[in-house]
């Protein structure tokens, strides 16, 4: 399914440049079609959840009920319905030929084909590699095709949601913008303190009728504030550079290290790159001057359980533990000159300037030059 999905989205991301169209751009007051009575849906029962959102829906005549009594909020919306819920929206904001009402009374068959003639026509979707659209729509793509289908001069932002600030929305990902932008104008606001979108998963017809509601009725939107995510440290299973780490150590010796590193790397877990790299190097290097000695001959001195537990190592073990407290924290490095006989210490490149941190070698910043260091 997603696969599918992912080639309708990818699709939408071609055509966003052409999202609004060079017909004239209204900002209109949505007109009431319908009549809505409170409580006619057996499902939405006044004052519920859903409640507002599905009666601005119904009157707007965007969505409908599954029956005369029962709207179907816990139910799925399939790719067909989104697409034809996109096109109402989209002729609503923009008035533009071919006209929607025109398009739909030709017909066609299946009864979506004039939606997807629709918004083939105006291009703010293409649908050549769905191949069922009467599967459900994922999450992410509903609020793409929402986002492709809305003129952005009606989604101005009133919260403010830092890029990556979605738990499960990675810049990268391909409906990372149309998330962010319905976010930041009040439009969707997760399903958790954090945020979190759960964009891979299906949407229930409740969903819908609150999105398309607040995209049609700015009243609705919502201002939001995401609540901080709790530090989540990489596990010691996934740590990048885990194989060099261990070196020497048992899996009980370098989980002891692991929770000597996690005390450490905790209270840096907010701060920018660099200040995590420079309270990691001078945490190091206070527990080598309170109680520790350097060596190259004791057990485990060249990998973190010596440094971090035993409490003698060399700069191999400096460097290990230091490399442990930064992939921890999801930071990679260079263990430059490793295995060999000669100071080691971590290179960890920051936006694209290389670094090296470094608690017995007493230095931590920018590298002179590459592989350089300043005191060496």
């Amino acid at each position: 399914m997603k696969r599918t999905l992912t080639a309708l989205l990818l699709s939408l991301t071609l055509l966003l440049t052409l999202t609004a169209p060079a017909s004239a751009l209204e900002v209109p007051t949505f007109e009431k079609v319908n009549v809505y009575t409170s409580g006619q849906f057996d499902d939405v029962p006044a004052g519920s959840r859903w409640a507002d959102n599905v009666q601005a829906v119904y009157e707007f005549g965007l969505m409908g009920g599954l029956t005369a009594d029962v709207f179907d909020t816990e139910g799925s919306l399939t790719i067909a319905q989104a697409a034809a819920m996109a096109c109402r929206l989209h002729s609503a904001y923009c008035s533009a030929e071919p006209d929607l009402t025109e398009t739909v009374s030709a017909g066609g068959s299946p009864w979506y084909k004039p939606y997807l003639d629709y918004a083939i026509a105006h291009e703010f979707a293409s649908f050549d590699k769905v191949d069922n659209f009467n599967a459900p729509i994922t999450r992410g793509d509903f609020a793409g095709l929402m986002w492709a289908a809305t003129p952005q001069e009606v989604l101005p932002a009133i919260n403010s949601v830092e890029d990556g600030a979605i738990p499960d929305v990675p810049m990268g990902d391909y409906y990372a913008e149309p998330v962010y932008t319905l976010y930041r104008a009040g439009i969707l606001t997760g399903n958790d303190a954090y945020g979190t979108y759960t964009p891979d998963s299906t949407i229930s017809r409740g969903a819908v009728a609150a999105i398309v509601s607040r995209i049609a009725a700015p009243a609705l939107r919502r201002s939001l504030t995401l609540a901080k995510q709790p530090f989540r440290p990489v596990p010691m299973a996934e740590l990048a550079n885990l194989k060099s780490l261990r070196k020497n150590a048992n899996d009980e010796e370098l989980s002891q290290a692991y929770a000597e590193a996690l005390k450490i790397v905790t209270p840096l877990a907010d701060l920018p790159r660099e200040e995590q790299l420079y309270g990691i190097a001078v945490a190091l290097r206070q527990r080598f001057e309170d109680n520790m000695s350097y060596s190259m001959e004791t057990p485990h001195y060249n990998d973190p359980y010596g440094y971090l537990v035993l409490g003698s190592a060399s700069c191999a073990g400096c460097t290990r533990a230091t490399g442990l407290c930064l992939n921890i924290l999801g930071i990679p490095y260079e263990h430059v000159n490793e295995n060999q006989y000669s100071h080691q210490w971590c290179r960890v490149n920051l936006g694209g300037v290389y670094w090296i941190c470094d608690a017995y070698g007493l230095y931590c910043g920018p590298e002179p030059a590459p592989y350089a260091h300043p005191y060496l």
